[in-house]
């Protein structure tokens, strides 16, 4: 039998993949969180890369083994992730509440600079496309759920780290005005 098909075996790498990635994800986010955007996405990137990695893995050898599906419980790593991605601030103090381009400018008194409306338009909408693309692969590791139960657990550090690179690029934005950029 395939690794990832044997119970101990496989509830012992899931648990140490997923708690590692959840370690990365909120260790990394801290750490990097006034940092260049290529160094946070590559930071948070890696382990979300490793932890679907074996989760596909776990889902495939399970489905070739014709190994019975996961308890229908397992959906609560599901449900944790969903917690946590909605529950999660994304936006910094002062930028909470802004949902366009003028209302942050106004909240940044940075109105009058002519670099302000492109700037937080684009923070915006990176915040917008990794907050939703964080909620996309929640929704794809739950239709994995029932032959990887991996997969069930890896969207808890994918929801970490969806959220902590949108909360990134509202950083960004406040950083950039609040230093007198």
């Amino acid at each position: 039998m395939p690794l990832l098909t044997r119970p101990f075996e496989a509830g012992l790498t899931g648990w140490i993949v997923v708690v590692g990635a959840v370690l990365a994800e909120l260790i990394g986010g801290a750490v990097t969180n006034h940092m260049a955007t290529p160094v946070v996405l590559t930071v948070l990137g890696i382990p979300v890369v490793v932890v679907l990695a074996f989760a596909v893995v776990q889902w495939w050898q399970v489905r070739s083994s014709s190994i019975e599906p996961s308890n229908w419980w397992h959906f609560g790593g599901i449900a944790a992730a969903l917690l946590a991605w909605f529950l999660w601030p994304t936006r910094p103090g002062v930028l909470d509440g802004t949902g366009n381009a003028v209302s942050a400018c106004q909240a940044l008194a940075a109105n009058a600079a002519p670099t302000c409306l492109p700037r937080a338009a684009r923070a915006i909408d990176n915040h917008d496309i990794a907050w939703w693309a964080a909620f996309g692969l929640i929704l794809l590791m739950a239709l994995l759920v029932r032959r990887s139960r991996i997969a069930a657990w890896a969207a808890v550090p994918v929801a970490f780290a969806g959220v902590e690179l949108a909360t990134h690029f509202m950083e960004q934005l406040l950083l950039y005005f609040n230093a007198g950029g």
